[in-house]
C-alpha cells in the first residue's frame, strides 16, 4: 500500500486557505490541478510503496520519536514554487519551519532509515500543497503571487502526526488515517477522521 506522513491541517486554516486557492485559481492561466480544501495538509515523508504488516513497526517507530517532541505551531506566510520560480510544478504556501518541526523531521528520517528506506536527500520543507502545475509556466503565476503579497500570517497547530494510506480511485487518491500519534504522548491514538480525505496529489 502506497503510504506517507503528514500533519492535518485544523479548520480554520483550512478555510483561509479555500480562500487564498480560489484567489490564485482567478489569477494562474496555466493548467493546474488545484488540491480540494479537505485535503490540505503538511506532508513529513512520503514512504512510496510498503508491506502492510510495516504498519506497526512503523508505529512503533513514531511513538519513539513523538513523545519526545511536544505540540507547536507553524507560520503560514507565504507563497512558494517547487522546485523553483522558473520552473514551477508546485504551488504551496508555508513558511520558516520552526526548529522543533526540523528536528521532527530529522528523527524521522533517522529512524526510517534505520529499518531500512532510503535517506531523504532533501530538506523538509513546512508547506502545505495548492497546485500541482500541468501546463508549460507563464508569468502568470509569479504575477498571481505578487499580487497577493504577503498572506496574513496564520499559524497551524501541529499537535499529531498521521501515518496515510493513498489508495488510487476513479476520483483521484483516496486517504484513510492508519494511525495518529499525539506529539509528547507515548501511547498511540486510533485513527482519526479528521486526518482522512480525498486528494489528487501529495
Amino acid at each position: 500500500m502506497r503510504t506517507f506522513l503528514c500533519i492535518p491541517i485544523d479548520t480554520p486554516l483550512r478555510e483561509a486557505l479555500s480562500n487564498l486557492s480560489g484567489e490564485l485559481r482567478s489569477l494562474v492561466r496555466v493548467q493546474a490541478s488545484w488540491v480540494k480544501a479537505e485535503n490540505f495538509h503538511v506532508t513529513l515523508r512520503f514512504l512510496g510503496e510498503i508491506d502492510p504488516m510495516l504498519t506497526v513497526e512503523l508505529q512503533q517507530l513514531c511513538r519513539v520519536v513523538t513523545k519526545r517532541i511536544q505540540p507547536f505551531n507553524l507560520s503560514i506566510d507565504r507563497l512558494g514554487m517547487f522546485p523553483s520560480p522558473e520552473r514551477p510544478r508546485v504551488l504551496w504556501a508555508g513558511g520558516e519551519a520552526p526548529s522543533t518541526f526540523r528536528d521532527l523531521a530529522s528523527s524521522l528520517n533517522h529512524e526510517l532509515v534505520r529499518i531500512g528506506f532510503p535517506k531523504e536527500r532533501k530538506a523538509t520543507i513546512s508547506h502545505i500543497t495548492l497546485a500541482r502545475i500541468k501546463g508549460r509556466a507563464d508569468r502568470s503565476i509569479g504575477e498571481a503571487i505578487r499580487s497577493l503579497g504577503k498572506l496574513p500570517g496564520w499559524t497551524l497547530h501541529a499537535d499529531r502526526l498521521i501515518l496515510m494510506e493513498s489508495r488510487l480511485t476513479a476520483h483521484g487518491a483516496a486517504y484513510t488515517p492508519l494511525f495518529t500519534q499525539r506529539f509528547g504522548d507515548a501511547a498511540a491514538c486510533g485513527t482519526d477522521a479528521s486526518g482522512g480525505a480525498n486528494d489528487h496529489a501529495i
